[in-house]
């Protein structure tokens, strides 16, 4: 990383304070001292993406698709930092819970899509 972007420590401090210090995920806090650079690059990462003042997306916004995403991905640690971010933002208990049922749709409509062989093979053997 350049020697601009802060130390790991420096990027959990700054986690702590906007999430709270039992919020910073545990893979993010063991990093620390074990491979510093993958803390540097999630902070990169994420302010090119969720962090990104330039997006299009409004910062709410931004906060929502990444909790739908983390959901998606059955990410715990992930999902409790997502919370505690959009906690933070003023987002609301319904705001999340349709961001929960979009996600459950996506997923419930996957496992049909997953199917796709199983039910051709039986509309062909139906046929």
């Amino acid at each position: 990383m350049t020697d601009t972007m802060p130390s790991a420590e420096q990027i959990i401090a700054g986690m702590s304070a906007k999430m709270g210090a039992g919020q910073v995920p545990a893979a993010m806090r063991a990093a620390v001292t074990v491979a510093p650079e993958l803390v540097q690059q999630v902070a990169a990462s994420s302010q090119q993406s969720v962090g990104d003042e330039s997006s299009p997306l409004d910062a709410k916004t931004r906060a929502l698709v990444f909790m739908a995403a983390a959901l998606a991905a059955h990410d715990d640690e992930c999902i409790k930092a997502t919370l505690a971010s959009a906690l933070a933002q003023g987002i609301t208990a319904a705001e999340m819970v349709a961001v929960i049922k979009i996600v459950r749709h996506s997923a419930n409509n996957g496992v049909l899509g997953a199917a796709t062989p199983i039910l051709e093979a039986l509309a062909g053997a139906a046929a």
